[in-house]
């Protein structure tokens, strides 16, 4: 088997034309380079080049050689040099995962304030479902994640950025819209866009309507809250949505009421104990208690 020293050697032979002049670019001694040249001819049988005086003239194999060889090579360099710029700290990626409503808002505006505190950084930002977080964070896919629902695990260390709310999409028109804010007596026999139970919001919810021991009247069911605005556009009834996905809804046609006395979700930034750069754990969490502070999130840490 072919090593990746040897063909590196045929092609510096081939790009600087002489043994030499290959032996100089690559630092070793001219023998080296001799030797390697035969003993590559020795294990493929062919004469690579054709020996005139002190010249060496590629015959037509080492040209195909070399052109099947080039685009590995150059591939191997850009690697090589990318290894070294991490190493360096100078291609470093920040990847932070996020659920699907910290996605709209929080997320971007923080994101926004770590770019403009280091330039030049690179980032990456994840959509992630509830079952994907914990994963992203074990296999270090990314540094860290920030989600509105806790993540039970001991190798996973969570920091409390800010308390949200609920707050009730619903059409402009609706005779509720004229509230300061709704009570969950208020949506007793009121046609619902309702989330499935396993939801940070659906559960709530639920959980809001077993306590007057009734039940929801669910016109239809959905899995993310991001949804609920086109379904309520249709004509499927009032969602209750978490207020970071209230916060990028737009237009006159939906209005955004509380739900009074609604219990509060936090929003976490996790990350494994064992993973990640502690200095960059702490930048991302100044940009988003600064991120929070800038929506006016209720009991944003400081």
């Amino acid at each position: 088997m072919l090593s990746f020293r040897q063909l590196e050697m045929f092609r510096a032979v081939m790009v600087c034309g002489s043994i030499s002049a290959a032996a100089q670019q690559l630092n070793v001694a001219q023998p080296t380079v001799t030797n390697t040249i035969r003993r590559l001819e020795d294990i493929l049988k062919v004469e690579l080049f054709d020996r005139t005086g002190s010249r060496l003239v590629p015959t037509r194999v080492a040209q195909q050689i070399f052109e099947a060889i080039q685009p590995s090579m150059i591939s191997m360099e850009q690697l090589s040099a990318t290894v070294e710029e991490i190493a360096l700290g100078r291609h470093l990626i920040f990847r932070i995962g996020v659920s699907p409503s910290v996605s709209h808002t929080l997320a971007p505006r923080a994101l926004r304030h770590l770019a403009d505190a280091q330039p030049g950084m690179k980032m990456r930002m994840d959509t992630l479902s509830l079952k994907q977080t914990k994963e992203y964070l074990w296999l270090s896919e990314g540094d860290c994640a920030v989600t509105i629902f806790p993540i039970e695990d001991s190798f996973i260390v969570s920091r409390k950025i800010a308390d949200i709310g609920l707050i009730c999409l619903l059409p402009s028109d609706h005779p509720l819209s004229a509230k300061a804010a709704i009570e969950i007596t208020d949506l007793i026999d009121v046609d619902l866009v309702f989330f499935h139970p396993n939801t940070p919001h659906g559960q709530m919810v639920k959980d809001m309507f077993a306590s007057l021991n009734v039940e929801p009247r669910i016109a239809i069911e959905t899995r993310f809250a991001e949804t609920a605005v086109n379904l309520l556009r249709e004509g499927f009834g009032i969602a209750v949505v978490d207020e970071l996905t209230a916060s990028d809804v737009r237009g006159d046609d939906v209005k955004l009421v509380p739900l009074a006395a609604s219990p509060r979700l936090p929003v976490l930034l996790h990350h494994h104990r064992n993973h990640g750069s502690p200095q960059m754990i702490d930048a991302i969490r100044q940009c988003l208690m600064k991120a929070a502070r800038d929506l006016g999130l209720d009991k944003a840490q400081g």
